[in-house]
């Protein structure tokens, strides 16, 4: 993370920079205080305003962000996750690697991928389970990854206390292909 310290990097005392004796007149060394109180304000505030140029540090700033980019973040979601939708978005034009369908399926909640090169897919496993996250996921795997792969998603790999009786023993878990136009 960048550090965002200007020309002071500690709080503002005008004091320091006029002569001991004037803070002595109590009206002088009341301004000083009250000017000292409110530069501090600016150099704050500037440090603040700096932090949301960069998608790493912001935090109001990230709905700027979002609204150039047309993303539409639920009303839940953490500035982490936000910033990690940001991110994914500006970085479209680089090659889909492996590191970057993982970073898509974090910035919507846990996984991880599962690579099948030699048949052309690889298998998604997510924990998410809630249908708007899903799909938002799913709309971003399928702009990002090569077209020649197949995409299967594994819903609920991880243990969440449900366990439906079928004939067998399952744990709420289902795979879905996500290749192609398929909107299943």
């Amino acid at each position: 993370m960048a550090d965002f310290n200007f020309l002071r990097v500690v709080p503002v005392d005008l004091k320091r920079y006029l002569p001991q004796f004037l803070e002595k007149d109590p009206t002088f060394s009341k301004t000083l205080e009250a000017l000292s109180t409110e530069h501090e304000k600016q150099r704050l505030q500037l440090i603040d305003v700096t932090k949301q140029f960069f998608i790493t540090t912001a935090t109001w700033g990230l709905a700027d962000w979002e609204e150039f980019l047309d993303l539409h973040p639920d009303p839940g979601d953490s500035d982490v996750k936000r910033r990690a939708r940001v991110l994914i978005a500006l970085r479209g034009s680089q090659t889909t690697t492996l590191s970057r369908v993982r970073d898509i399926i974090n910035a919507y909640g846990n996984g991880y991928v599962e690579e099948h090169n030699d048949q052309y897919y690889f298998i998604v496993f997510t924990t998410r389970t809630d249908d708007a996250s899903i799909a938002e996921m799913r709309k971003t795997i399928d702009i990002y990854k090569p077209a020649h792969l197949g995409c299967y998603v594994y819903l609920g790999w991880a243990w969440d206390g449900k366990i439906t009786f079928d004939g067998t023993y399952t744990y709420g878990t289902n795979m879905d292909e996500w290749s192609g136009n398929n909107n299943g």
